[in-house]
């Protein structure tokens, strides 16, 4: 039985891209895994949580990181697709799950990283929910989206929204260092 971390990594596909730099840059000091199918949006990593959950270790620390999804207006119906008090639900309930069902769990949130060059406005006011649970739950807040600001252009992978690997390495450096307050 190791004696290692446990770190759960939840998020979108973005969190797919950065993970296995995570977990390289990890080796042999912390078990770093997360869900084989994208988060979506941040309810939909909540309803998912029930079944991903059997699949790993109990984990120890926690990094979330979800927003973009909820943000999309998917079908041009002139809002997002989850509304800013049903993301701040899913956040909080995301919470009071992981902690119910891991007393003394570490919880980390990162933010919602920018969208190529687009306007970040609706980001940021999703992040500024993200950061108001954050601070009435007591948990510490990775700043993604302060990281990759100004760096998504440079570190895109061709779609606006992925990013390359020297990318997912930058993300993964700065996620293992929040991480490591708890390692």
């Amino acid at each position: 039985m190791s004696d290692m971390k446990k770190v759960l990594l939840l998020g979108d596909s973005r969190r797919q891209g950065y993970e296995p730099y995570v977990r390289e840059q990890l080796a042999g000091r912390a078990e770093v895994y997360g869900p084989q199918e994208n988060g979506r949006w941040a309810g939909y990593t909540l309803n998912s949580l029930r079944f991903w959950l059997n699949e790993f270790p109990t984990p120890d620390i926690v990094h979330w990181s979800c927003g973009l999804w909820d943000l999309g207006d998917d079908y041009h119906i002139g809002r997002p697709f989850s509304l800013p008090e049903e993301y701040e639900s899913a956040v909080e309930r995301t919470v009071i799950v992981l902690r119910k069902l891991f007393p003394g769990v570490k919880i980390i949130f990162g933010t919602i990283m920018p969208v190529g060059a687009s306007d970040s406005t609706g980001i940021q006011s999703y992040n500024a929910i993200m950061k108001k649970v954050a601070e009435r739950e007591g948990i510490y807040v990775d700043d993604l989206f302060a990281l990759m600001h100004d760096k998504m252009v440079t570190y895109d992978r061709g779609d606006g929204l992925h990013l390359n690997v020297e990318g997912n390495t930058l993300v993964a450096q700065q996620v293992v260092s929040a991480l490591e307050q708890y390692l």
